[in-house]
C-alpha cells in the first residue's frame, strides 16, 4: 500500500550532500575538536535583520581579543548545500550584509564540496557566497577548520 499511494523507497544511505548530513558532520567535527560548548547555537538573524525574522544561523563565537590581531567580532558558521539550497545562498548573502551594517562580521559557509566546472547551481550559488565575502569551508578541511576555532577561542 505505501508503495501505491507513497511511491517505493529508495535504497542506499542518505546522500552527503544535504544540509542535515554537512551540519552533522559540522557538529561532529566540532565536538572532535571540544568547542561545540562554547558556541552560540541556532542564532537568530533577527537583532541585525528585522524584528520578526525567522532565520536562525547554526553557531556563533567571538573569538578571544588579542592584541595586535583583528579578532573580537563575531564569527558566524552556517551549513549548506551548494546544489540543493541556492535559495539558502541568496538568504545568507542578504543576511550576513544585514548584520555587517550593524558590526563586524565573519560568516563561514560549510558545504560539501567546492562547485564542480559543470555543475552550474552549485556554481552559482558558491559566487553568490564569494561575492559578499563569505568563506567557503569544506568538509574535506573540516577537522582543521575546527581546530582553527579552538584556537581562536584560545582553548
Amino acid at each position: 500500500m505505501f508503495e501505491r499511494y507513497v511511491g517505493s523507497r529508495l535504497g542506499g544511505p542518505p546522500s552527503e550532500d544535504t544540509r542535515l548530513r554537512i551540519k552533522q558532520r559540522l557538529t561532529a567535527a566540532l565536538a572532535r575538536a571540544r568547542v561545540w560548548e562554547r558556541l552560540e547555537k541556532r542564532v537568530p538573524a533577527a537583532p541585525w535583520t528585522k524584528k520578526g525574522d525567522p532565520f536562525t544561523f547554526d553557531y556563533a563565537y567571538k573569538p578571544v581579543v588579542v592584541e595586535g590581531k583583528p579578532n573580537g567580532h563575531i564569527k558566524l558558521v552556517h551549513a549548506l548545500s551548494l546544489r540543493r539550497d541556492a535559495e539558502l545562498a541568496k538568504v545568507l548573502a542578504y543576511t550576513i550584509d544585514r548584520v555587517r551594517e550593524k558590526e563586524r562580521a565573519d560568516l563561514t559557509a560549510v558545504v560539501a564540496a567546492l562547485a564542480a566546472p559543470d555543475d552550474e547551481v552549485a556554481r552559482a550559488s558558491q559566487e553568490i557566497l564569494q561575492e559578499r565575502r563569505i568563506a567557503l569551508q569544506p568538509l574535506a578541511g573540516l577537522d582543521e577548520y575546527a581546530l582553527s576555532v579552538r584556537r581562536e577561542l584560545a582553548m
